[in-house]
């Protein structure tokens, strides 16, 4: 059950940090978008070019969609950290290379399965999404794994 609610917590956590990343820095870096348009470029992955007609459903499916994801990989990820002392103990290698693990996961994975299919984000873009899966998402998600996992064999 630990390791249950680690995952959970670790998703949640990592999930709320990007979306926060993202909701701030893209629109920073690329004037013009709105949180909204944000959201529903995730939420395009389900209804392709539609999801900006959508409105606030398309947002909200985006952002479920957001924290899944982020739940599904904070689980596996815990799991990953609860087998080996070594990636609790350093825990900003582990969650640096956790981050961009599933920057590129998502990139070359996921993103070619869904409705919008392969993409090829611009330097700028690709140079924003890394660091905020290295330096927020990733190792955010393991500091609050490693202090959930402390004591973990």
């Amino acid at each position: 059950m630990k390791l249950v609610k680690a995952g959970i917590l670790t998703g949640l956590a990592g999930g709320a940090l990007d979306a926060l990343a993202a909701s701030t820095i893209y629109p920073l870096a690329y004037p013009g978008l709105s949180f909204a348009r944000l959201w529903q470029g995730v939420s395009a992955g389900w209804y392709g070019k539609a999801s900006y007609e959508m409105g606030s459903q398309s947002v909200a499916m985006g952002l479920a969609s957001h924290f899944f994801i982020a739940l599904c990989a904070g689980a596996v990820f815990v799991f990953v950290m609860s087998r080996a002392e070594i990636f609790r103990r350093l825990w900003p290698i582990s969650g640096a290379a956790y981050g961009a693990a599933v920057y590129f996961f998502m990139q070359e994975i996921v993103l070619p399965l869904t409705a919008i299919g392969p993409q090829h984000p611009d330097a700028k873009s690709m140079a924003i999404g890394l660091a905020i899966h290295i330096f927020i998402f990733g190792l955010g998600s393991a500091f609050v794994a490693s202090r959930l996992l402390k004591g973990s064999a």
